[in-house]
């Protein structure tokens, strides 16, 4: 049912060709046929991992000889993400955390979560982009992990499904090693005078970095080979080039939202909302223009109270999805209805979050805690710098599960005296009206002439 919602939908949009990055991905899987046959070593991009364009790279043959448009196939590759995210890895993944005996989630609850992803994210996946493979690829090693606690095997899947979302979005980096815990993490309590790891999990802990080696030993060849590093994993530094998540993160300190648009009411595809307040923090800490890790720290040390607001600023915005596409088609347009389903989703993600934090923490829930640090890990890297909703995704999803999986209304309505009724709409209501009015400072923001972010985003002539 989720493959047909997703695929009407994918297949009848009025999106007719991929775009910048989406675009940028589909001519690097051309690199690797530079020869005439496929070479690894074609490719040669510092910025991008390997492996997503060596996936899409028979298709582009394909769609060169049939004169297929490339977009229809992303679509394919986008509606066979949606259905394994929300129809099979998500609700695995949440009965995989609930206990080996937790019953399957039941049907309806995984048409809501699917449905939840459609509302919110449905165009996302037309094109040609990492972010929801990477995450589904993530999220399947984890449910691999908890699945198959007392296989072998299964520690060699979860790392070659980490990998891959390792090499699919760099910044999943940040969650190897909470990983690895996760894959050597006793499903019992150890007795008094025990050894906490037994051999059965040294092993499974040495087959799942053997799977992430598997998946990330053609990147170390890549850079080896072009790049003169030993590192398995993407650069982010191009030569003579300061490096791209420093450059992210001072933009930060004067960007607060960043969108990207195809349409024509704007005058250019960079849409930004600009941050007076990080423009003046970053002027009164006379940060330098050339900005280094240790002045940022030092920037931190002096002035934690602005710089915590404005990580705040970039969490809510994060969160504050505005157009279920990553390249809207217009900007100026009434999105209240989408915002308001959004904010209802996230507060009450939030409280049933909430409300699952407040039991005891027992032993057989560690797994699940070490997997929501999972999933907020990569969301934190990212608060620095200039924020897109995509960034936080994994925080996102989270609460959608919770509102799908884990929210009992009609009980918690029953049970529920009639004080505490009016102080839940009297809450939900105070929360929805500040998020509008938190978003309406942001929308004010937003710059009818953008400056560039970066020097290396100057077009090329005639490419916009």
């Amino acid at each position: 049912m989720l493959g047909i919602l997703f695929g009407i939908h994918l297949y009848t949009n009025r999106y007719h060709e991929n775009h910048y990055d989406a675009q940028g991905y589909w001519e690097l899987a051309n690199k690797y046929w530079g020869t005439g046959r496929v070479e690894l070593l074609s490719f040669d991009n510092i910025l991008r991992g390997y492996l997503f364009p060596l996936l899409i790279s028979p298709f582009t043959l394909l769609t060169a000889y049939f004169g297929w448009k490339p977009i229809n196939i992303t679509r394919g590759f986008g509606l066979g993400t949606a259905v394994l995210l929300f129809g099979v890895v998500g609700p695995g993944l949440w009965r995989a955390l609930r206990g080996p005996l937790a019953p399957a989630v039941p049907l309806g609850r995984r048409l809501v979560f699917g449905l939840l992803g459609f509302l919110m994210w449905r165009d996302y996946f037309n094109f040609a982009l990492t972010d929801f493979p990477a995450l589904l690829a993530l999220l399947a090693g984890i449910w691999a992990l908890l699945r198959h606690r007392q296989l072998v095997w299964g520690g060699l899947l979860a790392g070659m499904a980490v990998g891959a979302a390792l090499n699919f979005r760099p910044v999943y980096a940040a969650t190897l090693p909470l990983v690895l815990l996760l894959s050597v993490w006793p499903r019992e309590r150890p007795t008094t005078g025990g050894r906490w790891l037994g051999a059965l999990h040294w092993v499974r802990g040495g087959t799942f970095l053997l799977g992430v080696a598997l998946v990330l030993a053609p990147q170390l060849l890549i850079n080896r080979a072009h790049f003169d590093s030993n590192s398995p994993l993407v650069l982010t530094a191009p030569p003579d080039s300061p490096n791209l998540y420093l450059s992210q993160v001072h933009g930060g300190l004067f960007i607060q939202k960043y969108e990207t648009t195809v349409g024509v009411d704007y005058p250019t595809p960079s849409v930004v909302f600009r941050d007076a307040t990080g423009d003046a923090l970053a002027t009164e800490a006379q940060l330098p223009p050339d900005m280094s890790f240790a002045d940022y720290l030092a920037m931190a040390g002096h002035y934690p109270g602005p710089l915590l607001a404005l990580w705040l600023r970039h969490l809510f915005n994060g969160l504050d999805l505005q157009y279920p596409t990553p390249y809207p088609q217009a900007i100026f347009v009434n999105t209240s209805a989408l915002a308001l389903t959004n904010y209802l989703v996230l507060i009450t993600g939030i409280l049933v979050l909430v409300r699952l934090g407040w039991r005891r923490l027992t032993w057989s829930r560690g797994p699940a805690i070490i997997v929501l640090l999972i999933l907020l890990g990569p969301c934190a890297a990212t608060l620095p710098v200039v924020m897109e909703c995509r960034f936080l995704m994994p925080l996102h999803l989270l609460l959608c599960a919770m509102v799908a999986f884990g929210a009992h209304p009609l009980r918690q309505w029953r049970a529920a005296s009639l004080g505490r009724r009016a102080a839940g709409f009297a809450l939900y209501g105070l929360l929805v009206v500040g998020s509008f009015a938190v978003s309406a400072s942001t929308q004010r923001q937003l710059e009818a002439k953008p400056r560039l972010l970066f020097k290396w985003q100057e077009p090329v002539p005639g490419s916009w």
